[in-house]
């Protein structure tokens, strides 16, 4: 499988997964993906469209040929810095939202002479700027929205409607291009089996319609080319849906807690690992103001700050609450 299947193919896969968010707690919700980006620990409840491109990329083995980083307007700089920045969409491309280029961003898979087809993290049918969910979007490929395209260098080339790149190497040059073939079908493959119309209420977008059919947006979208734009539909309009849901997935174990690594792990001096599990767990129960650049190895205040927070916060006073972790305070952090 060539590199930019193996990217559209880890980014289609997480369509669909979202966010999750309690009542109270900061926009951008809990997700999976910071976690798993060494460096990007720190970026859990902030923000996380370029978080999930960083992932995507380290997920599909190509992680040297995207920007690791939880900010857009840094992903264009390093795109721009190599000079591979276009005006012009490509597969595989990142894509740069916003007038300035610091919004929003997500992955090019497809495009014509009017739409770019794309996945992204964080967003939503509102174009709410933490919507906290992964979507494949259909998006006006002239809208001012859309700032530019950063190129990957793949091995074997990118694929573009930049003119400018017409004859050279590493470029073919396509006005109108489909994302090639992954495991799974091709980006513009409609799913097989029956399908049923319905009735357009009001309130309802196509994300709430795919929902209660239990399928993708993806899916609703390939299943009715008449919908121009799937952000805009009105009460009464006819949706092509599935006329059954596929089987949902098993919830995965909740995986244990790990145990307290000892006391000795939380002294001055101290750097080891522990400590930046630590503090990647305070700033995931809401303690990330204590961090000026997020959680690291060595142990400083900003920890022993947060964990005498979080201690407070148990109803703790004393020697409980003297922001060093001890067995209860970890067992507490970390489930």
């Amino acid at each position: 499988m060539s590199q930019v299947s193996k990217v559209l193919s880890v980014a289609k896969g997480e369509v669909g997964y979202q966010a999750q968010r309690a009542p109270g707690e900061r926009p951008s919700g809990h997700q999976k993906y910071s976690g798993q980006v060494p460096g990007l620990e720190w970026s859990n409840y902030q923000p996380w469209c370029a978080t999930w491109v960083s992932w995507v990329a380290l997920k599909a083995g190509v992680s040297s040929l995207y920007p690791r980083t939880a900010s857009v307007w840094t992903a264009m700089q390093w795109f721009k810095n190599k000079g591979r920045w276009s005006e012009y969409p490509a597969i595989g491309a990142q894509v740069i939202y916003g007038t300035s280029g610091s919004t929003h961003t997500g992955i090019c898979y497809a495009y014509d002479s009017k739409w770019i087809y794309t996945y992204e993290g964080n967003t939503s049918t509102t174009n709410d700027a933490n919507g906290n969910k992964v979507m494949a979007r259909k998006r006006l490929r002239r809208d001012a929205y859309v700032h530019g395209y950063g190129y990957p260098q793949f091995s074997d080339g990118i694929t573009t409607a930049d003119p400018s790149k017409k004859g050279k190497s590493g470029f073919t040059y396509k006005a109108t291009a489909s994302g090639p073939a992954t495991s799974s079908g091709t980006s513009h493959k409609k799913p097989s089996g029956k399908t049923k119309k319905v009735i357009v209420k009001a309130g309802q977008s196509l994300a709430t319609i795919a929902a209660a059919a239990g399928v993708s947006l993806a899916t609703v979208i390939g299943l009715n080319p008449q919908i121009k734009n799937p952000n805009v539909i009105h009460p009464g309009d006819k949706v092509t849906v599935p006329d059954k849901a596929p089987a949902k997935p098993k919830p995965k174990p909740k995986p244990k807690v790990p145990a307290f690594p000892g006391a000795s792990r939380f002294k001055p001096g101290q750097v080891n690992q522990y400590v930046t599990q630590l503090g990647t767990a305070l700033v995931k129960k809401g303690y990330g103001r204590f961090y000026a650049i997020g959680p690291g190895p060595r142990w400083t205040n900003a920890d022993r700050n947060a964990v005498r927070a979080f201690q407070r916060a148990q109803g703790w006073t004393g020697s409980s609450a003297d922001g060093y972790p001890g067995p209860e305070t970890w067992a507490r952090l970390m489930k």
